[in-house]
């Protein structure tokens, strides 16, 4: 008797392919001006957006294709690569600084951001550590301080690249995590107050940091320096109203929004598609999230529970900051909007970690089938 192989959830395989698909659509109108005003080709980063959003779904095939316990049984080791790839953008030769910022190895022609794998990385590692250790999360020094020594480790490994968005993200993703994994609230509070005096301290530390605070604060007093990307991004938003310009017809993409392409892409999007197109790309966005904690929770397993829910939390914190900065709710922090925003390695990781949740969807499934079969 062959052994019953679950269905993966399709509606979530293809929320994630309507959604990149939107992303592609709404990339190629972005970046059009920017990319022949450079490249004199106004396919450029439309093209290397497909070839990544490819890679991206041969990647979700695998990992929807292997048994989600294959990352529970290497945890540790994933970790391990992940460090690796961080330490190496610090190394001459491999690393390339690009914008003020050591965030990608590789050459000229392939590129990487570990980061963004970190992120990935450190989601595998927390469910199969707090799985693992089951109650002992509790404990302050058998489970939590492990736990928030990778998190610290990761956090500072790409701070000094310096990549502050990824860096509070990979926090925030480690909080959600430790919080569902059964942390005590006290513990939180120690370790958190003193880390929050070190991020303060930090952010202001540096001239440019305090200057783009600032600009966020009040983005209008120097409109035509530090505040200028967040004065035209409103500008985009306000000038797109309810209905949107329509599709093509932005006139901030016109080199008004500085790579309009990249972590303003939402701005472009509101100003075609209007208040209306941008609700509808949240209420998929927050179905196929919905669906996703639905799913990755049916199954009597901590580990799937906690990679379900560290992968949906990456996802919601990575939009919501995204969204924030862009309508001047939040200082700019460089960080993109998942699936959408031009860039392989976030593409890559978020096609990725569907696939996963797809994994754990037919493991679901499966077990559906054999209750059936009994």
């Amino acid at each position: 008797m062959k052994p019953i192989r679950g269905t993966p959830d399709f509606f979530i395989l293809f929320t994630t392919l309507l959604i990149v698909g939107f992303g592609i659509t709404m990339l190629f109108s972005a970046s059009s001006i920017v990319s022949y005003w450079e490249m004199n080709d106004r396919w450029f980063f439309t093209r290397k957006q497909i070839i990544w959003a490819i890679l991206g779904l041969i990647g979700m095939l695998i990992t929807m294709n292997i048994p989600y316990s294959f990352f529970k049984r290497w945890f540790v080791l994933i970790l391990f690569v992940i460090l690796i790839l961080l330490s190496l953008v610090f190394v001459k030769g491999i690393g390339i600084e690009a914008n003020n910022a050591r965030s990608w190895i590789g050459t000229d022609a392939f590129t990487l951001q570990p980061a963004e794998f970190a992120k990935l990385g450190l989601i595998i590692y927390l469910a199969g550590l707090i799985s693992k250790k089951e109650g002992k999360i509790q404990d302050l020094t058998k489970g939590y301080v492990p736990a928030v020594l990778i998190i610290g480790i990761i956090f500072i490994l790409i701070a000094k690249q310096p990549d502050y968005g990824t860096a509070m993200i990979i926090l925030s993703i480690g909080i959600v995590m430790l919080v569902i994994g059964g942390a005590k609230l006290k513990h939180l509070f120690l370790t958190g107050l003193p880390a929050l005096a070190i991020i303060t301290y930090y952010v202001f530390s540096a001239e440019y940091r305090r200057v783009r605070f600032a600009s966020f604060l009040n983005p209008w007093e120097d409109r035509y320096e530090s505040g200028w990307q967040l004065v035209q991004s409103l500008l985009a938003i306000g000038h797109g109203g309810i209905t949107g310009t329509g599709f093509g017809k932005s006139i901030q993409k016109f080199m008004y929004i500085p790579y309009p392409q990249n972590d303003f892409i939402f701005s472009i999007m509101a100003e075609e598609l209007g208040f209306v197109g941008v609700s509808l790309f949240i209420f998929v966005l927050i179905l196929l999230i919905w669906r996703s904690i639905l799913v990755t929770q049916k199954i009597d397993d901590p580990f799937a529970n906690l990679l379900g829910i560290g992968i949906v939390s990456m996802i919601a914190i990575q939009t919501i900051l995204n969204i924030g900065v862009v309508t001047g709710l939040l200082p700019n922090t460089g960080v993109p909007l998942p699936f959408i925003s031009y860039g392989g390695s976030s593409l890559i990781v978020m096609m990725t970690s569907m696939g996963i949740i797809l994994s754990i969807s037919r493991e679901v499934n499966r077990m559906k089938k054999e209750k059936a079969l009994i």
